[in-house]
């Protein structure tokens, strides 16, 4: 059996040519305790990072919880359901028990009330609790004057800017 290529054959100035290794791999894995004490601290600043943000979510719960239940009176109350409004007080006095404790908010009343709720969104204007309280005791065809959507927004923000215990 005849080569096809014999040891003579070919360009004689490179059959002598050794080619170059390469180098091993550059590791990318740091290779000084420096770093790793740098790679230590940002993963435990991200995980306190998410820690933070986790609690903080869990915390506003109830907020999230209370303006679901004022979207849902704002529909009802839209589709010309006003048994609804009854709900607007509860959620409020719910709200801030939430927010506050039940030992400082149940016992309140009236301005004292008005007062703690003013205490507990400082810079907003003091919600209306008389105008509150009617809506949840008067009978609903007193009820027909009131202006419902700017007390709803004014409710809805309450909701969202009051501070908590926590805040």
């Amino acid at each position: 059996m005849k080569k096809v290529f014999d040891p003579e054959w070919g360009n004689p100035s490179l059959r002598n040519i050794v080619e170059a290794e390469f180098p091993e791999p550059v590791s990318l894995m740091p290779s000084t305790p420096g770093w790793w004490v740098l790679l230590l601290v940002v993963i435990a600043f991200f995980a306190r990072a998410f820690w933070r943000r986790r609690q903080r979510y869990l915390r506003d719960r109830y907020r999230r919880d209370a303006l679901a239940q004022l979207s849902g009176i704002k529909q009802r109350l839209a589709g010309g359901t006003q048994e609804a409004v009854r709900e607007l007080a509860p959620l409020i006095r719910a709200t801030a028990i939430a927010a506050r404790g039940r030992d400082m908010v149940s016992g309140l009343e009236g301005d004292a009330y008005a007062a703690a709720l003013a205490e507990f969104s400082p810079g907003q204007d003091r919600l209306p609790v008389a105008d509150l309280q009617r809506l949840a005791y008067a009978p609903l065809d007193e009820v027909g004057g009131m202006d419902m959507e700017g007390m709803i927004s004014e409710l809805e923000r309450w909701i969202r800017q009051h501070k908590g215990d926590d805040d």
